[in-house]
């Protein structure tokens, strides 16, 4: 005989974010198994992403079917913003129109003969620099490419030039040697490592002049000693006082930076390092990196002076590093958008994102992930005014709205497998109600299903109340509308079904308005033991 009509409650779905790595068995309610474009809101509330608007409006020579792969906000000191770029092996610059730029000889008087075969640039820039004619110099490197620079020249022009033509390379190295694959701006200098030649050696320019490397106050860190010769440098980034040299398999710490004459190794974390160039970022007080175990946090302890490590992948390890295992290194772009205090990483021939967010660690060290998916992009920028852009075809796409460029987007949820609190029952559900915050009213498919089957039930719910479907036709709609437009959902339907462990999800296409899943209560009545 069935037992008295109970409610099991999901007041904030997701808020826990992704967790594929657990088994569903033990896997606890916060945790959602699916979770795909949405984000955790700063009311821990699970939220539609924001979709994106192609922003250039005239792509001048990059094709419409070429994607832009590196992209960079420069500040001239006179405090003019310029959008650098490049794509289809070419150099850009423009936001909404990109015009192609040639490398320029020393005068900026004639186009040299430098040929680009690939677009994976890393670009960096120094505020105040006392090479070239002064003012402020990005750096632009790539493995089997002379290393670049973009300022202003004799005429007065920005244009991009070959280092060598500005400055000085390293004493030993010929212009075409020097092709560093990854650079940093810190501490008042440019530093530069992995050629093709060298893989652990660190060259370090004059104080306040990135584009000298030879003379005083340059020189070089070889680390060959520390790492052995079949490590190689991943990565350079200035870090709370110290310089970090990111290596494919170890992690080196320098103390005293800025004073090279005085640098010290202060520590070496043997056996976890970084894949991928573009993933270092600064994440408020953290350095975050992908490894090979996963995107991992690299922060100080400044009372102890110590460095732990924290794992914001753990609760999606396997499935993150089977997906960064199909990818290529070099194409693996992050960002941190302090605006929405997320870490996004991409993983572009499988047309995904994952997000990390950023605001608060769950117990275990990690952080609440989603996935945004559907998405064809090959760079990602973070400017200064609190704007997120992602390179892709035809240029720069604006992280606006709730479209992709005009398309909508499923925005999708699960939760783990629940005993509801009653182990070992028979659950038969009866009805749901959902509480769904969102801009205007719009569809839902309410999906359910018993004891690890791989078979849903579902119920779609309609804009339109005479519309909804549900197993016996029959359900409840209410829509309270408050200032801004924002409506406060509540659908309730009937459902049906047994079993004693019941999972649940939503989808919804989002489509021009944002969409917040509140609440979910599950009615149910028990039965015999199962």
């Amino acid at each position: 005989m069935a037992g008295m009509l109970r409610v099991a409650s999901v007041k904030a779905p997701a808020f826990m974010g992704l967790n594929t790595q657990e088994s569903e068995v033990t896997l606890a309610d916060g945790y959602a198994t699916q979770a795909n474009n949405c984000i955790i809101d700063r009311y821990g509330r699970l939220g539609s992403r924001r979709g994106n608007q192609l922003f250039t409006t005239n792509s001048g020579t990059l094709p419409s079917t070429a994607y832009l792969k590196s992209m960079f906000e420069f500040k001239d000191v006179d405090g003019n913003i310029i959008y650098l770029s490049s794509g289809d092996n070419k150099l850009f610059t423009g936001l909404d129109i990109l015009v192609e730029k040639p490398v320029r000889d020393v005068h900026d008087t004639i186009d040299i003969a430098y040929t680009i075969t690939d677009t994976n640039w890393q670009i960096v820039s120094n505020p105040l620099s006392a090479g070239s004619a002064g003012g402020a110099v990005a750096y632009l490197a790539q493995n089997g490419h002379p290393m670049l620079t973009y300022s202003k020249a004799i005429t007065n022009n920005l244009v991009y030039r070959q280092l060598a033509d500005v400055g000085s390379i390293p004493t030993g190295l010929s212009t075409a040697e020097f092709d560093p694959n990854c650079i940093t701006a810190a501490y008042g200098r440019v530093w530069a490592a992995s050629t093709t030649s060298n893989k652990t050696i660190v060259y370090y320019s004059r104080l306040l002049d990135g584009t000298h490397f030879t003379g005083t106050g340059t020189g070089l860190l070889d680390i060959s000693a520390q790492v052995g010769n079949n490590d190689k440098i991943t990565a350079i980034a200035g870090y709370n006082g110290f310089l970090i040299i990111f290596c494919e398999d170890n992690i080196l710490v320098y103390d005293n930076a800025d004073d090279p004459t005085q640098i010290v190794l202060a520590d070496t974390i043997q056996g976890v390092g970084c894949v991928a160039r573009d993933t270092v970022q600064k994440c408020g007080e953290d350095l975050v990196f992908l490894s090979r175990s996963g995107v991992r946090s690299l922060r100080r302890t400044i009372q102890e002076k110590s460095m732990p490590m924290r794992e914001l992948s753990a609760n999606i390890r396997d499935q993150l590093i089977e997906q960064v295992n199909s990818e290529l290194y070099k194409d693996i772009k992050s960002v941190y958008f302090e605006r929405d205090a997320f870490y996004l990483l991409t993983l572009p021939s499988q047309m995904q994102i994952v997000c990390f967010d950023m605001r608060a660690n769950l117990e275990n060290g990690s952080s609440r992930v989603t996935y945004w998916t559907s998405l064809d992009f090959k760079s990602l920028l973070a400017t200064n005014d609190n704007r997120l852009y992602f390179g892709g075809m035809g240029g720069f796409y604006h992280y606006f709205g709730y479209t992709d460029n005009g398309n909508s987007y499923r925005m999708t949820w699960f939760s783990s497998s629940s005993d509801l609190g009653s182990q070992s029952v028979l659950k038969i559900l009866k009805k749901t109600k959902l509480t769904i915050i969102s801009d205007e009213a719009q569809d839902y498919i309410f999906k359910y299903n018993f004891n690890y089957s791989d078979d849903f039930a579902s119920r779609t719910i309609e804009k339109d109340a005479s519309q909804i479907i549900s197993e016996y036709n029959v359900a409840e709609y209410g829509i309270g509308e408050y200032s801004g437009g924002i409506y406060i959902t509540q659908v309730s339907i009937n459902i049906g079904g047994q079993g004693d462990i019941v999972k649940i999800g939503v989808e919804t296409e989002v489509d021009g308005a944002p969409v917040s899943l509140q609440r979910i209560d599950l009615y149910y009545k028990t039965g015999r033991l199962a």
